[in-house]
């Protein structure tokens, strides 16, 4: 029968110390940390080199890998990077399942740009070219570098959007679950548990109370970080106005 009561902090200290948990904070973060610059960075370098060009029918290509099912892009994946796969067949080690290997994490970001880049980059790009031309002209009759126009003009422009774009790109890492999953089912490397995982097993196990303190902190992160985001927008915009 059950017997609920209050317990305090204590469902929090307990998770708190919980190795599993604290792995996929680890990994969680250190994914964050690593893969939001690349998937931004990236985005951007293509967005102002398609700003350039008539760009029409390259953004339905980038926006290919976000349309193919999660099932389909996992057996891609594993014929690429799994056992008898492509890369190992290519690289002489036909037996070597780099997806549960020292390179697993790596995978999974190089996953997270691939799925991610093409639409930000459509984003970015159509934000490059709303900008008047006139700032750019104006700013190469002073000075002919390309660099300096992009870096004093054209990102605290993009601010705002790029912003935004990092609030999604955050978003689309929970997202990346449904594909890590499908490559591993409830048994994934451990370099590669992520905090999805826990949750997930808290579920199936009746764990509601590790369950619900790891949600709630997750929402408190989420929000946290949204706000801030914002907060940096504000910012930003009236930086460039």
């Amino acid at each position: 029968v059950a017997n609920p009561h209050f317990v305090g902090f204590s469902n929090f200290r307990e998770l708190l110390h919980n190795p599993l948990f604290l792995q996929a904070v680890k990994n969680t973060a250190l994914f964050l940390m690593l893969g939001l610059p690349l998937l931004i960075g990236t985005a951007l370098v293509i967005s102002v080199i398609a700003a350039k060009q008539p760009f029409r029918w390259q953004r339905w290509a980038m926006l290919l890998p976000m349309a193919v099912p999660s099932a389909s892009l996992a057996l891609g994946w594993q014929s690429v990077w799994g056992t008898e796969g492509i890369i190992g067949q290519f690289l002489g080690m036909p037996e070597t399942d780099f997806l549960r290997g020292n390179f697993a994490f790596l995978l999974m970001i190089l996953l997270y740009l691939l799925k991610n880049v093409g639409y930000l980059s459509i984003i970015i790009t159509s934000a490059i070219k709303a900008q008047p031309s006139e700032y750019r002209e104006g700013y190469l009759l002073e000075s002919s570098s390309e660099t300096g126009y992009i870096r004093r003009i054209l990102l605290p422009l993009l601010s705002p959007i790029l912003l935004f774009t990092v609030i999604m790109a955050v978003m689309n890492y929970f997202l990346l679950f449904r594909d890590i999953y499908t490559l591993y089912g409830d048994d994934p490397p451990r370099q590669v548990y992520m905090l999805q995982h826990f949750m997930n097993s808290s579920f199936y196990n009746l764990n509601y109370q590790k369950l619900s303190a790891a949600a709630f902190l997750t929402i408190l992160f989420l929000g946290g970080l949204t706000a801030g985001t914002l907060k940096m927008g504000r910012k930003a915009a009236h930086y460039v106005d």
